[in-house]
């Protein structure tokens, strides 16, 4: 993952995600001297690996994403700041065979897109998934299983934005985030692209609107 800095000195964090769960989040100054083999950005446990790394100014609100379809919403404010080398604390309880696939940092005025492996999806007004506290088990997003499969990505849209899929064999589609059907939390969500009995999701993304 790439996080985008044109001023170190101006301040914020650099907020961690981790698969099993774990959230950290360090200065940002403290990453404003790298050396050329690169230098340490956060301690993972056995097995772990980062999901995600986003940049933010230690006041917001973060929205983390299961594989089997949990959701976590919950204030930034209960991740105290840590060094480079520390490995966090829980940020969402899993279950054994679950794991984080996508985290954010919550902004205004957005809907909640989940797209699971068999190509369906669904967005969701971000006020459906209240805010708790930090390490629960959250609430459920979408359902899985089934003709849906696991969760593959979980991204922040607005109403002018189009979507990018892109399938395990190579497949892409681009499409306007409006024509994915709104629903509610814990529902199957809808077809947004066909596939061959073999082929996968693989990842997602969005193109905003004033980049289009």
């Amino acid at each position: 993952t790439c996080v985008p800095v044109r001023d170190f000195a101006a301040g914020g964090y650099v907020l961690f995600v981790t698969r099993q769960g774990k959230i950290k989040k360090t200065e940002l100054e403290a990453y404003s001297h790298p050396r050329a083999g690169g230098i340490q950005a956060i301690g993972l446990d056995e097995g772990d690996e980062v999901i995600a790394a986003r940049r933010t100014d230690g006041r917001r609100e973060v929205m983390i994403a299961t594989k089997l379809g949990m959701a976590i919403r919950f204030s930034e404010e209960e991740v105290r700041p840590m060094g480079r080398g520390a490995t966090g604390v829980r940020g969402v309880e899993l279950e054994e065979v679950d794991g984080v696939i996508a985290a954010e940092v919550v902004q205004e005025g957005v809907a909640i897109l989940t797209v699971t492996e068999r190509g369906y999806g669904k967005r969701t007004p971000l006020e459906e998934y209240r805010l708790q506290g930090r390490a629960g088990k959250g609430i459920i997003d979408i359902k899985t299983g089934g003709r849906n499969g696991h969760v593959v990505g979980m991204l922040q849209v607005r109403d002018e934005d189009d979507l990018l899929v892109v399938t395990t064999k190579g497949k892409i589609i681009r499409m306007h985030a409006l024509d994915v059907s709104s629903q509610g939390r814990n529902t199957w969500g809808v077809r947004i692209i066909d596939l061959e009995p073999d082929d996968r999701v693989g990842s997602i993304a969005r193109v905003e609107a004033e980049q289009a």
